[in-house]
């Protein structure tokens, strides 16, 4: 029997690159059964219009301020509602809402619309999460699959290794080997969740807008009893994002750089202070939610 997969996503205004990802997804890994919840945050390009019309695609609509992290919890809580079982709550559900229903899922991925997967490439994770899982005896076996640049050979996303536990720095990895790498968390470009832990872990933190959701939500995996692993094959292509134009450009003025570090897609203080007090400790928190202000007077 095919494992099945309820993949979540959110999505703005590149319906190209959306549809693309859906299509690699599904014609991509037809050894699995993978349907969709993804949340479209307003887009004016006919993003959802298209969505709508294609199979196994559930849309939940934002009202255009949602960015990255709010988009995921509003995929993240159609799924949770979606997968719920019968009788848990009184409502009637159809298509494929019932489906879900009847037929539980496996796995539920976490990606990116903009990511070009590969051929296989979430089949290939399913299949090493359930070899890591019989090695390890535990069922909590999350799995990522790393991304690359355009060339290929460039790692862009992955898993996240802390460098320290009391200084917020890390290094994005993935695995040197067949085995997979140990990592603390992850960028959520490609993730498989086991659907149990899913169902026990719930949203991404509702502090969060746009940035450190994913971080973050690794975190709370792991304390809800999950080993992440980050494997050794590239799941797709995602070039990473340029640092020119946003607050850590030092080529920007000073009042430029603090105007867009406390905007949405910067890193605006309460949600740092948070994601440090969360998952490190309130000294580092204390410490290391006001160097950056320290970097941008500095010029660095």
């Amino acid at each position: 029997m095919k494992k099945r997969i309820l993949a979540l996503a959110t999505c703005f205004n590149r319906k190209s690159k959306t549809l693309r990802a859906l299509d690699s997804l599904t014609e991509g890994n037809p050894g699995l059964d993978i349907s969709y919840v993804i949340a479209d945050d307003n887009s004016s390009d006919g993003t959802a219009e298209a969505l709508r019309k294609t199979e196994n695609v559930i849309v939940v609509s934002g009202d255009g301020n949602s960015f990255y992290t709010g988009g995921m919890r509003l995929a993240m809580m159609k799924a949770l509602e979606l997968m719920r079982l019968p009788g848990e709550r009184d409502r009637e559900t159809t298509g494929l809402a019932e489906e879900i229903k009847k037929n539980p899922y496996d796995y539920i991925l976490l990606f990116n619309d903009d990511v070009d997967f590969f051929p296989g490439a979430i089949e290939r994770l399913a299949e090493k999460a359930e070899e890591k899982s019989k090695e390890r005896g535990t069922d909590l076996i999350v799995y990522v699959g790393p991304a690359c640049e355009n060339d290929g050979e460039t790692l862009s996303y992955g898993g996240i290794e802390r460098k320290s536990n009391f200084r917020p720095k890390f290094r994005i990895v993935k695995a040197d080997t067949e085995k997979g790498r140990k990592v603390n968390t992850f960028n959520a470009n490609c993730v498989l969740v086991p659907a149990e832990l899913f169902l026990k872990t719930g949203i991404m933190d509702k502090v969060y807008n746009h940035s450190l959701g994913d971080f973050d939500y690794g975190y709370m995996l792991v304390r809800n009893g999950a080993e992440i692993y980050v494997d050794s094959a590239y799941a797709g292509v995602c070039p990473d994002n340029t640092k020119k134009g946003t607050w850590d450009d030092p080529s920007l003025t000073r009042i430029e750089r603090f105007k867009k570090k406390e905007s949405i897609k910067g890193v605006p203080f309460r949600e740092f202070f948070h994601y440090l007090f969360k998952n490190y400790n309130f000294l580092t928190a204390i410490i290391y939610s006001l160097t950056p202000y320290a970097k941008i007077l500095l010029g660095k």
